[in-house]
């Protein structure tokens, strides 16, 4: 019976699939990254399973970090927390005759490699030929399960074309891995045979967490299992076959592996042995269809879908690594920059989850979106020590954060130059306490999840409301925000940053609604969290008097809000023909230079008129969109998305196209070698950027107390767009073309929706609006 190998066969629609043809040691990082299997549990990067002197074999485990006992790198001061480089699932090594056939060993004939994103699997077929002139074709199959997100398949078929031989192969779960930088993370921590199959453990050097694997492999030849030779060592495990090699008979390869930490069981080693004997058992045909029924179900929930087929294909690449960001089933990690799929910041969690990645894992899997804002909350002890330690109440959040939530950003780092350059952003980028008060109130909002509310979301907001209450200094009746960092990085330590202290007043006031709720609902517990949060009437008074007190940075004369005190006697800087793939403005002028210029790294102002859309009027958006816009150099990849969804929501299209567009080749443009590069991973704030354009701009949702709001805006160009949304409970679908719109509910009770600022109207099963 044909195996998993010689069957799978990839989705037949181009729009669902990445196609890398060929091999550039100068891109290989980038397709790693591109089309890593994920499934947010763990990220495995699409290196070459045999290994080559540009491949970078690396899996990731969420939530699992380390500080190495001496400096990763000598321009920081002290050791920083990393996630771990987990051990190699993938590793094969094939010899034949004693010469391995390895690229740059072999002459590679042909290479393809495909991401099959509908069913979640990597695709690799490839011949090469030896010096003899053999020729060997082979075909490779892997995936991380989504429906068992513990599970890893790898499958590979080898057939000897012109030759009868010897094979070798030899397939390892390999635990002699290091970090890019050479860090070593990894101690052994005990190797077995099992029944029918091996076991190895590691463990972290300083975090201690224990990492467990356990794995079943066959070689067939010819329909037969082949008998293996063991390999038991302290840091890895393996099979090692010799298989008779005839023309045109297959060998096939299978393997499952089972991956179990302590992080989420007491006994590790024991669930990843009984994980992985019930998967043996089910065989990989069973585990690959459970898988495809998962990702069917998540696409369900999240497929955007276009009739413009060139941004189709990328769309679905930014939803891929979104869906495969996030688990459900852990409170205890978050989203890295850079997700599961490279080391770039070392894995540490920003603001770019909650205020980029975040809102499309609200609206399509709210549970994944709930989880996140649980690790905020199981972090809260330490956002608490470290407003204390800087001399404030409440809770502040760690601008760089990993497993435990200490802020690990480094107070300065060494220049070439022996300079120490203070590193201001964990002190000063405050902005990001605010965005995690925003998110909660917008899962609040969009599900209605009142348990997780009253328990969990309610304490985080009080909490922040009391760090921005001790953080604003007084000024007679106004109230100032100094010595901060707002979302444009290039402007350090100013005073009054618009998105910070008009965020800040927010928070301030959702505080005040949050204790008046608690106050009035007559129940001893929420009274006794008044109490044990010492929030009194002369507390509620003073964040009222803050809250209203806050400079807002408005400047009523040209209806602009100025970015920061002092920004517009900043001196102008023309932008045209910057390119940030080639150089970002920093490197060009440097860093002082950018104190002296209107130029700005991303949306700041425009960010804070989308967020806190409701407040602003129409003129004051488009005021602000043209002025800021102009000026924004967009040298982080958070920038353009936005810029999209803006220029959407205002109806300039072209330019809101052109913004997706850019945002969409980020991580696909292999041939761009500037910081779009997704070789340390790929950009997943700028994906959820992606999702928020399409769905928040073009579709014009706009998510409200009473309900959503549609208010579409679609490019002729582009035919129809369509997204599910969840609300409540409920699973719509809006759909939109330059001359008409639709809203159906397909799952849930009758929901009030609205047409842009129009009246509330009630959609029902089998009973779409339309205008």
């Amino acid at each position: 019976m044909p195996g998993l190998i010689e069957t799978f066969t990839p989705t037949d629609d181009p729009r669902w699939l990445i196609e890398v043809d060929g091999f550039d040691p100068r891109l290989e990082a980038t397709v790693e990254a591109v089309c890593a299997q994920v499934n947010g549990y763990l990220g495995t990067r699409a290196a070459l399973e045999e290994g080559s002197a540009a491949s970078r074999p690396s899996t990731f485990l969420a939530g699992v970090f380390d500080t190495p006992a001496a400096p990763q790198n000598t321009a920081l001061p002290a050791p920083i927390s990393e996630m771990v480089v987990a051990p190699d699932w993938t590793r094969l090594r094939i010899t034949l005759d004693g010469a391995p056939l390895e690229i740059g060993a072999v002459e590679l004939l042909e290479q393809r490699r495909v991401l099959d994103m509908r069913q979640g699997a990597l695709l690799r077929e490839w011949r090469v030929r030896d010096a003899a002139g053999r020729v060997t074709r082979l075909r490779s199959l892997r995936f991380a399960s989504l429906d068992n997100r513990h599970l890893c398949v790898h499958t590979v078929a080898i057939t000897p074309e012109n030759y009868s031989g010897m094979l070798r192969i030899e397939s390892l779960v390999d635990g002699r891995v290091t970090n890019e930088n050479n860090t070593r993370h990894l101690e052994p921590a005990g190797a077995d045979r099992l029944d029918d199959g091996l076991a190895l453990a590691m463990r972290t050097s300083q975090s201690g967490y224990l990492l467990a694997y356990a794995a079943h492999a066959e070689l067939r030849v010819g329909g037969t299992a082949a008998s293996p030779d063991l390999v038991v060592a302290p840091d890895h495990v393996g099979w090692v076959w010799e298989a008779p090699a005839r023309p045109g008979a297959l060998i096939e390869l299978r393997k499952v592996v089972a991956i179990v930490t302590s992080r989420e069981s007491e006994t590790p080693e024991s669930a990843a042995v009984d994980k992985a004997g019930r998967a043996a058992e089910s065989g990989l045909e069973t585990l690959f269809t459970a898988h495809v029924a998962a990702w069917a179900a998540r696409w369900r929930d999240t497929d955007i879908q276009l009739d413009e087929p060139g941004i189709q294909r990328e769309t679905r690449f930014a939803l891929y690594h979104l869906i495969g960001a996030a688990n459900p089933d852990d409170e205890r990690a978050s989203i890295g920059a850079r997700a599961l799929t490279g080391e770039r910041y070392l894995g540490h969690y920003f603001w770019d989850c909650e205020i980029f990645v975040w809102p499309a894992l609200l609206y399509t899997h709210p549970a994944s979106a709930r989880a996140i804002l649980m690790y905020r909350y199981h972090t809260l002890g330490e956002a608490r020590a470290k407003a204390r330690a800087l001399g404030y109440q409440g809770a502040m959040f760690a601008w760089e954060a990993t497993d435990t939530g200490v802020d690990w950003t480094p107070p300065y780092i060494i220049n070439p130059a022996g300079e120490k350059i203070p590193v201001l952003t964990g002190i000063e980028e405050i902005h990001i306490t605010a965005d995690i008060a925003y998110a909660i109130w917008q899962y609040w909002q969009a599900t209605g999840d009142e348990a997780f509310f009253w328990r969990y979301g309610a304490p985080m907001l009080l909490e922040i409301a009391a760090f921005w209450a001790s953080r604003a200094e007084p000024d007679g009746a106004r109230y100032h925000l100094s010595k901060v960092i707002g979302p444009d990085e290039y402007h350090e330590t100013v005073t009054d940053n618009a998105y910070t202290n008009q965020l800040a007043a927010w928070c301030l006031r959702i505080g005040l609604a949050v204790a008046d709720s608690l106050r009035r609902s007559g129940q001893d517990q929420w009274r006794h969290m008044l109490d044990t949060l010492q929030i009194s009437d002369a507390t509620l008074a003073a964040w009222r008097r803050i809250a209203d007190g806050l400079v807002t940075g408005d400047d009523p004369p040209r209806g602009l809000i100025e970015q920061f005190r002092g920004y517009f006697a900043l001196r102008d800087y023309d932008l045209t023909g910057h390119d940030p793939a080639v150089a970002t403005l920093d490197v060009k002028l440097g860093w002082a230079a950018l104190q002296s210029l209107q130029a700005i790294k991303q949306p700041d102002v425009v960010m804070l008129n989308f967020l806190l859309w409701e407040q602003f009027s129409p003129a004051a958006r488009a005021a602000n969109f043209r002025y800021y816009e102009p000026r924004t150099t967009h040298d982080s990849s958070l920038s353009v998305s936005i810029h999209a969804l803006v220029a959407a929501r205002l109806g300039d299209l072209p330019m809101a196209e052109r913004y997706l567009r850019r945002a969409a080749q980020i991580d696909l443009n292999f041939a761009n070698k500037g910081w779009a590069g997704a070789a340390g991973g790929v950009h997943i704030a700028a994906l959820g950027g992606m999702w928020q354009a399409l769905v928040l701009g073009f579709l014009g949702m706009r998510p409200t107390p009473d309900g959503p709001r549609f208010e579409p805006h679609v490019p002729p160009q582009w035919g129809t767009l369509s997204a599910p949304v969840q609300w409540r409970g409920r699973r719509l679908r809006i759909t939109a073309s330059a001359a008409a719109a639709e809203i159906a509910l397909e799952a849930g009770a009758p929901l009030a929706v609205a047409w842009g600022d129009g009246p509330w109207q009630q959609v029902a099963p089998g009973q779409p609006l339309r205008r």
